[in-house]
């Protein structure tokens, strides 16, 4: 179950090498669960409003990614949402037909790095805690 987390996370740091030129400024929210086998990463365009360019997310076995270039089950982004207190972020199907994860995370400031602890649910299975870093 950790492989899924942890492979999740190396596409997230080589998708961002990649996604990240030089004309493109970019920060991530990387998030885990407390036993390090799920794992959500996601990746925002900076400027004034957060813009959801890239969700990765791996719970257990099952991995989810908007980008098409990387393994797993394709998804699309329907909702993306930071009211800066809860971000909301809904992944459909590529039809659009049916919801097929959903992201929430509450922002938390600390002195040192920015936090959010939320969760992440694929489909009708239960949430799943996390706790990321990132803006």
């Amino acid at each position: 179950m950790m492989r899924a987390a942890t492979t999740v996370l190396g596409w997230g740091f080589l998708s961002t090498l990649v996604l990240a030129g030089p004309a493109q400024a970019t920060q991530s929210i990387s998030c885990l669960d407390m036993k390090s086998d799920s794992s959500v990463d996601i990746l925002l365009g900076a400027g004034p409003v957060s813009k959801v360019l890239r969700v990765l997310i791996g719970v257990g076995e099952r991995l989810l990614t908007t980008e098409p270039s990387l393994p797993g089950d394709r998804v699309v982004i329907a909702q993306a949402f930071d009211d800066g207190e809860v971000f909301r972020i809904d992944l459909v199907d590529e039809q659009a037909t049916e919801l097929v994860a959903t992201i929430r995370l509450i922002y938390a400031d600390h002195d040192s790095l920015p936090l959010r602890i939320g969760f992440v649910r694929i489909g009708d299975d239960p949430a799943v805690g996390i706790s990321c870093e990132g803006p």
